[in-house]
């Protein structure tokens, strides 16, 4: 059996296919049961070859896919497996291996019902921390995204301000405020403006004397980003920290640069994320590309706009309305062509603009 050292050795030698229906196939040993490559968008797969296999975990349900797959080799026939996909994100080569290495070494080769069975407790932990880092990177590019927008419309005396309004991962009441307009930046990949909600005051202002926060506005910014191969279209997140730091180099503020770069560094630092540009900025971990699919602010004062609110929940006296989390779908269109705003750079123009500013 293949030691760790092995199995990370031969993942490193795993190259990415021109196409998306090419693969190369590494197998970890000449039992052809437990196999390793690349996507197209240099995704880890692991293949386990066999009937289909039946996790009882949430985490590895969602992260496993039974089917026909082809070889680089598109003359020669499928083979039919269960592929365990990696999110795109981090350094996974690492992790790949130790799953293959607790495959085998519970019997893979001889039992794979039982190996994945004995294995699956470690592979749910594996598959939930790797997605908690996947949707942290997916929330940072949304909220980079957008104060990228703002610095670019922004005069270069007010960039520093516009950075300094960004709070990044901190336990703050906003993800970035604009005089007394809130702005809520929430990021998907799915089709539509569908997000977790975690507690009421995120989608309504809030009045907080206690804490000197008085809201008048607030917008809830819906980014819709789509994972793309690099492209003229397509960003990265070491891309936007670039075009933010610029920016504030243009207008002589490395005080406001060090402490964005910190925000940058510390978001999403408690779900293994932790980006330091500064010593991150070329690693392969995360040049993940995007495309954005849409952009959508929603003013959340708007009566139109059909939500949970924590006066839904004050009435139940024995419920934390703080504690509350739900998912909402919001609309296309909620009132006309006014709510929501349409695309990144009108909504950016709509919160410098706003009538709230600073």
């Amino acid at each position: 059996m293949p030691t760790y050292e092995q199995l990370r050795s031969q993942i490193s030698l795993l190259s990415r296919p021109e196409t998306n229906d090419a693969r190369e196939i590494s197998w970890t040993t000449g039992a052809r049961v437990v196999g390793l490559s690349r996507t197209h968008e240099d995704r880890l797969e692991i293949f386990l070859v066999g009937g289909p296999l039946q996790p009882t975990l949430r985490s590895v349900r969602d992260a496993l896919q039974y089917g026909p797959w082809w070889h680089a080799d598109v003359s020669g026939p499928a083979f039919e497996a269960n592929r365990l996909l990696l999110p795109a994100l981090g350094h996974f080569d690492e992790v790949a291996a130790f799953v293959c290495t607790e495959l085998l070494k519970n019997g893979a080769d001889i039992d794979l019902p039982g190996a994945f069975g004995r294995t699956e407790g470690i592979l749910n932990l594996v598959f939930e921390r790797l997605w908690i880092s996947d949707a942290a990177l997916l929330g940072l590019a949304g909220e980079l995204l957008l104060i990228d927008a703002l610095c670019q419309l922004a005069p270069t005396k007010q960039v520093a301000q516009v950075v300094e309004a960004w709070d990044g991962w901190s336990q703050s009441m906003r993800d970035f405020s604009w005089g007394s307009l809130g702005v809520e930046i929430k990021t998907t990949t799915a089709s539509t403006s569908t997000h977790h909600v975690q507690g009421t005051h995120q989608v309504e202002v809030v009045h907080d004397e206690g804490r000197d926060f008085d809201e008048t506005g607030l917008l809830l910014v819906s980014i819709g980003l789509v994972a793309a191969a690099p492209h003229e279209n397509s960003f990265t997140v070491p891309m936007l920290t670039d075009r933010i730091v610029g920016r504030l180099d243009e207008a002589d503020r490395d005080d406001a640069s060090t402490v964005f770069l910190s925000h940058v560094r510390e978001y999403g630092s408690e779900s293994g994320l932790g980006y330091d540009h500064l010593t991150m900025g070329h690693d392969l971990s995360f040049a993940r590309a995007f495309h954005v699919a849409f952009v959508r602010g929603y003013d959340m004062t708007d009566n139109n706009v059909s939500v949970l609110r924590r006066g839904d929940v004050i009435a139940h006296q024995f419920v934390d309305a703080g504690s509350l989390k739900y998912v909402i779908d919001l609309p296309q269109r909620v009132s006309g062509d006014i709510n929501p705003i349409v695309g990144l750079m009108q909504t950016a123009t709509a919160i410098l603009g706003s009538t709230m500013t600073v």
